[in-house]
Protein backbone atom coordinates (compact mmCIF):
# COMPACT_ATOMS: atom_id res chain seq x y z
CA UNK A 1 0.00 0.00 0.00
CA UNK A 2 1.44 3.47 -0.70
CA UNK A 3 2.04 6.31 1.28
CA UNK A 4 -0.63 8.10 -0.52
CA UNK A 5 -3.48 5.12 -0.27
CA UNK A 6 -2.84 4.85 3.38
CA UNK A 7 -3.30 8.39 4.51
CA UNK A 8 -6.18 8.23 1.88
CA UNK A 9 -8.07 5.15 4.08
CA UNK A 10 -7.07 7.29 7.26
CA UNK A 11 -9.07 10.05 6.15
CA UNK A 12 -12.06 7.98 5.39
CA UNK A 13 -11.54 5.88 8.69
CA UNK A 14 -11.07 9.13 10.41
CA UNK A 15 -14.62 10.46 8.74
CA UNK A 16 -16.61 7.19 9.42
CA UNK A 17 -15.17 6.98 13.07
CA UNK A 18 -16.74 10.84 13.73
CA UNK A 19 -19.74 9.91 12.01
CA UNK A 20 -20.70 6.68 14.09
CA UNK A 21 -20.68 9.50 17.35
CA UNK A 22 -23.89 10.95 16.35
CA UNK A 23 -25.17 8.37 14.38
CA UNK A 24 -24.75 6.33 17.58
CA UNK A 25 -26.70 8.90 19.62
CA UNK A 26 -29.14 9.00 17.29
CA UNK A 27 -30.19 5.41 17.38
CA UNK A 28 -30.13 5.59 21.16
CA UNK A 29 -33.26 8.43 20.41
CA UNK A 30 -35.23 6.70 17.56
CA UNK A 31 -34.75 2.81 18.32
CA UNK A 32 -34.52 3.08 22.41
CA UNK A 33 -33.33 -0.42 23.14
CA UNK A 34 -32.83 -3.16 20.28
CA UNK A 35 -32.57 -7.42 20.55
CA UNK A 36 -28.80 -8.12 20.15
CA UNK A 37 -29.16 -11.88 20.25
CA UNK A 38 -28.79 -14.91 22.60
CA UNK A 39 -31.74 -13.31 24.56
CA UNK A 40 -29.97 -9.88 25.10
CA UNK A 41 -31.42 -6.17 24.30
CA UNK A 42 -29.52 -3.09 24.77
CA UNK A 43 -29.55 0.57 23.68
CA UNK A 44 -29.39 0.59 19.86
CA UNK A 45 -26.27 2.90 20.02
CA UNK A 46 -24.33 -0.40 20.60
CA UNK A 47 -24.61 -1.71 16.98
CA UNK A 48 -21.87 1.79 16.06
CA UNK A 49 -20.19 1.55 18.95
CA UNK A 50 -17.95 -1.35 18.06
CA UNK A 51 -16.71 0.33 14.48
CA UNK A 52 -16.45 3.04 16.12
CA UNK A 53 -13.33 1.12 18.16
CA UNK A 54 -12.32 -0.07 14.79
CA UNK A 55 -12.43 2.85 13.19
CA UNK A 56 -10.11 4.73 15.97
CA UNK A 57 -7.32 2.56 15.34
CA UNK A 58 -7.48 2.61 11.58
CA UNK A 59 -7.02 6.20 12.23
CA UNK A 60 -4.46 6.03 14.31
CA UNK A 61 -2.36 3.34 12.20
CA UNK A 62 -2.98 4.93 9.04
CA UNK A 63 -2.76 8.92 10.19
CA UNK A 64 -0.98 8.14 13.57
CA UNK A 65 -0.99 8.76 17.30
CA UNK A 66 -1.82 12.56 16.90
CA UNK A 67 -4.81 12.01 14.27
CA UNK A 68 -6.51 9.80 16.33
CA UNK A 69 -6.34 11.79 19.87
CA UNK A 70 -7.68 14.90 17.50
CA UNK A 71 -10.73 12.44 16.25
CA UNK A 72 -11.04 11.30 19.70
CA UNK A 73 -11.24 14.63 21.12
CA UNK A 74 -13.49 15.88 18.70
CA UNK A 75 -16.13 13.10 18.55
CA UNK A 76 -16.07 13.82 22.63
CA UNK A 77 -17.41 16.90 22.06
CA UNK A 78 -19.80 15.94 19.14
CA UNK A 79 -21.13 13.58 21.85
CA UNK A 80 -22.36 16.33 24.12
CA UNK A 81 -23.96 18.59 20.70
CA UNK A 82 -25.20 15.38 19.24
CA UNK A 83 -26.98 13.29 22.56
CA UNK A 84 -29.78 14.34 24.21
CA UNK A 85 -28.79 15.73 27.18
CA UNK A 86 -29.91 12.99 29.35
CA UNK A 87 -27.22 10.79 27.95
CA UNK A 88 -24.46 13.47 26.30
CA UNK A 89 -22.62 13.11 29.81
CA UNK A 90 -22.96 9.93 30.22
CA UNK A 91 -21.72 9.00 26.03
CA UNK A 92 -19.13 11.40 26.29
CA UNK A 93 -17.03 10.65 29.32
CA UNK A 94 -18.21 6.80 28.25
CA UNK A 95 -16.18 7.39 24.95
CA UNK A 96 -13.65 9.36 25.61
CA UNK A 97 -12.19 6.51 28.31
CA UNK A 98 -13.03 3.85 26.85
CA UNK A 99 -11.73 5.11 23.38
CA UNK A 100 -8.46 6.55 25.58
CA UNK A 101 -8.22 3.14 26.89
CA UNK A 102 -8.23 1.27 23.74
CA UNK A 103 -5.97 3.10 22.19
CA UNK A 104 -3.26 2.63 25.25
CA UNK A 105 -3.90 -1.17 24.42
CA UNK A 106 -3.81 -0.61 20.40
CA UNK A 107 -0.25 0.96 20.95
CA UNK A 108 1.16 -1.45 23.15
CA UNK A 109 0.17 -4.30 20.88
CA UNK A 110 0.56 -3.03 17.55
CA UNK A 111 2.13 -4.05 15.00
CA UNK A 112 0.58 -7.33 15.98
CA UNK A 113 -2.70 -5.41 14.14
CA UNK A 114 -5.37 -8.72 14.59
CA UNK A 115 -4.45 -9.10 18.56
CA UNK A 116 -4.37 -5.37 18.94
CA UNK A 117 -7.66 -4.31 17.65
CA UNK A 118 -9.37 -7.38 19.16
CA UNK A 119 -7.69 -6.86 22.80
CA UNK A 120 -8.08 -3.23 22.54
CA UNK A 121 -11.91 -3.26 21.53
CA UNK A 122 -12.80 -5.74 23.92
CA UNK A 123 -10.86 -3.39 26.62
CA UNK A 124 -12.38 -0.28 25.14
CA UNK A 125 -15.84 -2.05 25.26
CA UNK A 126 -15.81 -3.61 28.83
CA UNK A 127 -14.92 0.22 29.79
CA UNK A 128 -17.51 1.73 27.70
CA UNK A 129 -20.41 -0.10 28.57
CA UNK A 130 -19.67 -0.33 32.50
CA UNK A 131 -19.06 3.89 32.54
CA UNK A 132 -22.35 4.16 29.59
CA UNK A 133 -25.25 2.17 31.49
CA UNK A 134 -23.54 3.29 35.08
CA UNK A 135 -23.76 7.25 34.34
CA UNK A 136 -26.85 6.86 31.68
CA UNK A 137 -28.76 4.72 33.43
CA UNK A 138 -27.96 3.90 36.65
CA UNK A 139 -28.13 0.23 36.10
CA UNK A 140 -26.23 -2.31 34.90
CA UNK A 141 -29.11 -4.59 33.63
CA UNK A 142 -28.12 -4.19 29.91
CA UNK A 143 -24.55 -5.09 30.13
CA UNK A 144 -24.65 -8.38 28.65
CA UNK A 145 -26.39 -6.87 25.93
CA UNK A 146 -23.79 -4.36 25.41
CA UNK A 147 -21.08 -6.53 25.14
CA UNK A 148 -22.85 -8.83 22.95
CA UNK A 149 -23.83 -5.63 20.37
CA UNK A 150 -20.46 -3.87 20.80
CA UNK A 151 -18.46 -7.35 20.26
CA UNK A 152 -20.03 -7.86 16.78
CA UNK A 153 -18.24 -4.73 15.52
CA UNK A 154 -15.10 -5.73 17.31
CA UNK A 155 -15.33 -9.02 15.69
CA UNK A 156 -15.79 -8.18 11.96
CA UNK A 157 -13.32 -5.42 12.35
CA UNK A 158 -10.72 -8.14 13.60
CA UNK A 159 -11.45 -10.48 10.95
CA UNK A 160 -11.26 -8.14 7.85
CA UNK A 161 -7.76 -7.17 9.30
CA UNK A 162 -6.55 -10.74 9.71
CA UNK A 163 -8.27 -11.42 5.95
CA UNK A 164 -5.89 -8.33 4.30
CA UNK A 165 -2.94 -9.39 6.52
CA UNK A 166 -3.38 -12.58 4.94
CA UNK A 167 -3.23 -11.34 1.78
CA UNK A 168 -0.68 -9.08 1.91
CA UNK A 169 1.49 -11.99 2.65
Amino acid sequence: MTEDSKRALGYFGAAAYIATIPAANLALQHYGTVSVGFGYTAPAAVFLVGPALVLRDLVQWALGRRAAIIALVFGVVLSFVAADPAVALASAVAFGISEAADMAVFSRLSPRWVRAVLVGGVVGILIDSLLFLSIAFGSLDFLGGQIIGKLYGVLLGSLVVALRRRAAR
